[in-house]
């Protein structure tokens, strides 16, 4: 989420309280919207916790919802 803060201070002009508390709301919106499949996978990333592995099991995630 760290990753997300900086660009949050960086391209949005924001204070790193307000970056902070802006990534907090996107994480919960993520938390509370997202099927289950995908939601903890879409945190993980989102969070910096192996990206790649979490990019793989939304792929799959969405495709057993689609496919």
């Amino acid at each position: 989420m760290k990753q997300l803060i900086q660009q949050l201070v960086n391209k949005a002009d924001l204070s790193e309280a307000q970056a902070t508390k802006v990534a907090e709301v996107v994480r919960d919106f993520i938390g509370e919207k997202l099927p289950e499949p995908i939601r903890g996978p879409a945190l993980a990333a989102l969070t910096g916790e192996n990206v790649d592995s979490a990019a793989d099991a939304i792929k799959g995630a969405v495709g057993k919802l689609f496919g």
